[in-house]
């Protein structure tokens, strides 16, 4: 097989393949032995009709097309394993230019990625904005802990006060029409916490059960519900019940029943340990992100519209998806931001780029250190995947697909670049606003996922404030989105989203199974 690369311009790729009439018919033979069975011919089994039998019935070129991809196959993994500068992307083009006497000769176009300049990655001192152990973080803790085991209980006759947790039934309306989410029913709401909009929970202060109150109050021109924001609203509260909280002391008691363990003061040793370790890495990921960050900012790297656009699609997809997984449509999300899904893409275009830029970087870095991940690391680490499954290593390798040891291979691969870089550079400590966070810095290229979510607006809410409750809180029932909200949302998504083309478009070889299912489709 004889094939020639040329570049038709920098962001398109050709390659122009000749085979002999031998190569030709041995990819015919290829073809009729893969399709066979699909053909038809009387006085034949299914699966047993002869090729030259096969090609009198239905015509001589009727296994052209699927050798002519064999061909094509043939000639993209050749070129792409003598010429790994060629980073090609989304489907080629398969064109034939010519088929004389046995003889092909076709064409692949290839959309491909322009070689970057890669920056300085080794030898840098960064500044990243970390974060110190103080014993106050151990208090918040133990308050926390408390807050989250204290109970309330009615208290008959009570005459409510702040401090007090009122149960209620509430219907809002505005100019006497009701409003999607202003609705409940058994809402139990704390009196002084400010969790609904000002002056809300003042005037269900002085009641008892069984009260009707009616509570007006004006929705903030910032609410997150645009239809809402600046409107004069009425919600008629029924009370249903008072309840007082018991509030736990914080003792040897309290850490007897929450963490098993006999006195306070080991209590407190151990969450110690549990916030110095979840320190650390909150700041092992922050100097990754640094550095990474530094790098990319000091690479020049030109990238086609329509590989950013795909990016972006990825973006979309991966918001879709959060907003599918807590019940909500990305259209519906749109409406209740008072935007549109048009204009939520467009907020997020520069995320889409960032992340497009570092995944580039990544790669760039990891083909100019030639690192790789053998067969023996990535048996190592289904082993160890298997053992807490309690299989062996060859039971759960019959349990995993293709991409399951993508995902593995990903992983061990960029251990092993984080590792390298943080060991090749030094991140500085710096305080909180000296250093400008990167929007959509990606840390890594492996295709696991954090577990922060996309915050949704709940559904009932609208009396609500747009301010974030503290951690302990639902989402779903005390915090309504806005669009400062959704755009840090993406952002995390976007900085963990970048998944690892990295993990096989690194290897010197190229798949011959890619390039069947990329040229095949367009095969003419």
């Amino acid at each position: 097989m004889k094939f020639e690369i040329k570049n038709l311009d920098k962001f398109t790729t050709e390659i122009r393949f000749t085979s002999t009439a031998k190569e030709y018919d041995s990819a015919v033979d290829k073809a009729y032995e893969r399709t066979k069975h699909k053909f038809d011919v009387q006085g034949f089994r299914k699966g047993k009709v002869p090729r030259k039998v096969i090609e009198k019935t239905y015509g001589e070129g009727v296994f052209f097309e699927d050798a002519f991809t064999e061909l094509a196959d043939i000639a993209y993994v050749q070129a792409l394993n003598e010429n790994n500068q060629i980073r090609p992307y989304g489907e080629p083009k398969l064109e034939m230019e010519s088929f004389v006497a046995g003889v092909v000769v076709g064409k692949i176009i290839l959309k491909v990625l322009p070689e970057i300049t890669l920056g300085a990655y080794k030898g840098l001192n960064v500044p990243a904005i970390l974060n110190e152990f103080t014993p106050e973080m151990v208090d918040a803790e133990l308050r926390h802990a408390q807050m989250h085991h204290t109970h309330s209980h009615p208290a008959d006759g009570k005459v409510s006060e702040n401090g007090d947790i009122v149960v209620i039934d509430f219907v809002g309306s505005v100019d006497g029409v009701e409003f999607d989410g202003g609705k409940a029913t058994d809402y139990e709401l704390e009196l002084g916490s400010h969790s609904f909009i000002d002056t809300f929970e003042d005037q269900l202060v002085g009641h008892k059960a069984g009260e009707h109150v009616t509570v007006n109050v004006m929705f903030p021109t910032d609410y997150g519900a645009k239809s809402l924001a600046g409107k004069n609203a009425v919600f008629e509260c029924d009370v249903k019940s008072v309840n007082t909280k018991h509030v736990p002391e914080i003792d040897d008691n309290l850490a007897k029943h929450v963490a098993n363990i006999d006195t306070l003061e080991e209590w407190k040793k151990e969450i110690e340990a549990q916030v110095k370790h979840e320190l650390d890495r909150k700041n092992q990921t922050a100097k990754e992100d640094a550095i990474i960050a530094n790098i990319v900012d000091n690479s020049k790297i030109e990238l086609p519209a329509e590989y950013l656009e795909a990016q972006l699609d990825a973006v979309m997809r991966d918001l879709s998806q959060r907003l599918a997984y807590q019940g909500m449509r990305i259209e519906d999300y749109a409406n209740y931001l008072g935007t549109t899904v048009e204009k939520l893409r467009e907020e997020r275009r520069d995320d889409a780029e960032r992340i497009a830029k570092t995944k580039q970087v990544l790669e760039a870095i990891v083909r100019a250190e030639d690192m790789h991940v053998s067969d023996d690391e990535i048996d190592a680490k289904i082993e160890e995947i298997a053992k807490m499954s309690n299989k062996t290593l060859q039971e759960y390798k019959k349990t995993m697909d293709s991409r399951r040891v993508d995902y593995i291979y990903s992983d061990i691969l960029m251990s092993k670049l984080m590792a390298f870089l943080t060991a090749n550079n030094t991140v500085t400590p710096s305080k909180d606003g000296e250093v400008s966070p990167k929007k959509a810095t990606a840390k890594k290229t492996t295709a696991k996922k954090e577990t922060t979510e996309t915050k949704t607006p709940a559904k009932r809410t609208c009396a609500k404030k747009t301010t974030t409750k503290t951690a302990e809180e639902k989402p779903v029932e005390k915090k309504t989105a806005t669009k400062s909200t959704a755009k840090s949302a993406t952002k995390t998504t976007a900085k963990t989203a970048t998944k690892t083309t990295t993990a096989k478009t690194t290897k010197s070889t190229a798949s011959k199974s890619t390039a069947k299912t990329t040229t095949k489709k367009t095969t003419k």
